[in-house]
């Protein structure tokens, strides 16, 4: 990879072709040069963190010349390399004779290439641990791989039913715009455990759908393990990715979703045409956590793919973190709190538990079992698990330790091997995130948003940021970690057994520093969340 990428209108690449067969790719490509040399052409993969920056250089087969174009013919055998997640982007690499100084052009794809990938071609290389290599087209219209696991939804068959939905839809759509449809869903589609099924639940018990004026449905999978919580709701509850899923999602005037309103449907669709239907859709964020320990503003800033319509905050704090730094405007921001609140209170009277619940890392997703037992957060977290003085501190104190990975980690949950019977490894939807906050003494994260849900029940939270340049690198902050935390913060594990010793010699106490941090932030305490959500609502939409 070069530090250079070229502009100049004179040097350009556009596809022909791509062929993924037994491991071997081959495209062909027509390069338009003008005064530079062609040198190579790479594959090249770069994630948020620098160091995990890596390339591949492919053979060049064939080089002819076609007047002002070179026909470019390349290969690159995939199954002598170790692919990375997510993606991957292909560069010619070209030199100026006259500087001798590099630049790098991509591949771009016509409107005819864009096309076949996207609905006809479905071609790929399949890798033995379940994740496949195909290509796609960037928001640049240029060629770029995704390597990842396979899904339900990655076949050419989905859009021959998008298809029919759509023109079932059109067939009938005096009969869906009537009903003024509103869908709440969770993250992925797949539960009903945060603020999302909170809200939905107070809107079926207390009329909201009369004060909204809308027929509000949640969607969620059929093979959810919170799918039999919500099926008493009957008609107002849609199977995932089903013919009535589709087409009220096409007539939908509002998305009510704790994480994008992408999570309204099949997030990882590599044929799928809808993601242009949902684009259109107004949608209220929920969150599924406080702002403030990670920067999102590229993802859910206004103007970006996730952005929103009304964005739900819990705190003056985070208000002013979401105005000053993600662009909307006061009136599409709203001071409510969170709709889980609405049932979040301390049950831990009698409990010696304390919940470990690390956030996940954006340079480890969709990786390897391999490469993830190989990363930095692994190896501290096994460690901390597996430690001796741990195991004596959990004794002394008679507690118990329950450790709950981040949904985007739960493939490696096997990978985690625990020998204490005081530490329990807990599996994604074996408990809703609210009762294990509800029912532990005290809460011990790196950087998740959870710790907010914590101070809201005048409950301690212990700060384990053994990785903070790199995680500062990769995610950043809104606040700073060394002074602006509502909780101690410990680097290494022999810190964070000091300060779970002191925490337990004070019953688990919330300092006096914290609680007046506390008292600043929160301005519903009323256990009325939701219905301050609907009023929102209603203000923005109605």
């Amino acid at each position: 990879m070069t530090d250079q990428t070229l502009s100049n209108p004179a040097a350009s690449c556009s596809l022909r072709s791509i062929r993924l067969r037994h491991g071997n790719l081959n495209i062909s490509a027509d390069l338009t040069a003008g005064s530079f040399k062609y040198v190579k052409t790479v594959l090249s993969y770069q994630n948020k963190l620098n160091e995990d920056a890596t390339s591949f250089d492919f053979r060049t087969d064939l080089i002819t010349d076609r007047k002002s174009t070179v026909r470019l013919q390349i290969s690159l055998n995939l199954k002598d390399l170790l692919l990375k997640s997510l993606y991957w982007h292909v560069y010619i690499i070209l030199e100026d004779p006259a500087s001798g100084e590099l630049a790098e052009i991509p591949v771009h794809m016509d409107t005819r290439q864009r096309l076949f990938h996207k609905f006809l071609y479905n071609g790929a290389h399949h890798t033995e641990n379940g994740f496949s290599f195909y290509p796609f087209y960037t928001g640049d219209k240029t060629l770029a791989f995704a390597y990842r696991e396979c899904t339900p939804y990655d076949s050419t068959s989905l859009i021959y039913k998008e298809i029919f939905a759509v023109l079932l839809y059109r067939l009938t759509r005096s009969y869906w715009k009537k009903q003024h449809i509103c869908l709440v869903c969770e993250k992925f589609s797949s539960m009903a455990q945060d603020n999302g099924y909170y809200f939905f639940k107070h809107c079926m018990e207390n009329n909201e759908q009369a004060y909204l004026n809308k027929k509000i449905l949640y969607i969620i999978d059929k093979k959810s393990p919170d799918y039999p919580k919500v099926a008493p709701y009957g008609r107002n509850i849609i199977p995932f990715m089903s013919l009535r899923h589709m087409c009220s999602l096409l007539a939908a005037d509002l998305i009510v979703s704790s994480d994008s309103k992408y999570h309204a449907y099949a997030t990882q669709c590599r044929h799928s045409i809808f993601n242009r239907y949902i684009k259109k859709k107004k949608s209220v964020f929920l969150q599924h956590g406080v702002t403030a320990l990670k920067r999102v503003d590229s993802i859910y800033g206004k103007g970006n793919r996730s952005a929103c319509d009304l964005f739900i905050v819990t705190n003056t704090m985070e208000e002013k973190i979401i105005l000053d730094n993600f662009g909307y405007e006061p009136a599409e921001v709203a001071n409510t709190g969170f709709a889980r609140w609405d049932v979040l209170k301390d049950c831990s009277q009698d409990s010696h538990n304390i919940l470990i619940m690390p956030t996940w890392r954006n340079w480890l997703d969709s990786v390897s079992d391999e490469a993830f037992e190989d990363s930095t957060y692994f190896r501290n977290y096994m460690q901390l698990l597996n430690s001796r003085h741990f195991n004596e501190i959990l004794e002394k104190h008679d507690l118990q330790i329950y450790f709950y990975l981040h949904a985007k980690f739960q493939s490696h949950l096997k990978t985690f091997r625990i020998a204490s019977n005081r530490i329990h490894v807990l599996s994604f939807g074996d408990t809703p995130v609210n009762e294990m906050l509800m029912k532990c003494r005290m809460l011990i994260t790196d950087y998740s948003s959870v710790c907010w849900d914590m101070l809201y029940q005048n409950k301690p939270t212990l700060f384990y940021q053994f990785d903070l340049d790199q995680y500062n690198e990769a995610h950043g902050s809104y606040i700073d970690m060394h002074k602006d935390l509502f909780g101690d913060r410990a680097e290494t594990s022999s810190e964070l057994f000091d300060l779970i010793e002191k925490a337990a010699e004070h019953d688990f106490a919330l300092k006096p520093a914290y609680a007046r941090q506390r008292s600043e932030y929160f301005q519903f305490e009323d256990q009325q969340h939701s219905r301050q959500i609907c009023k929102a609502i209603k203000r923005r939409f109605c």
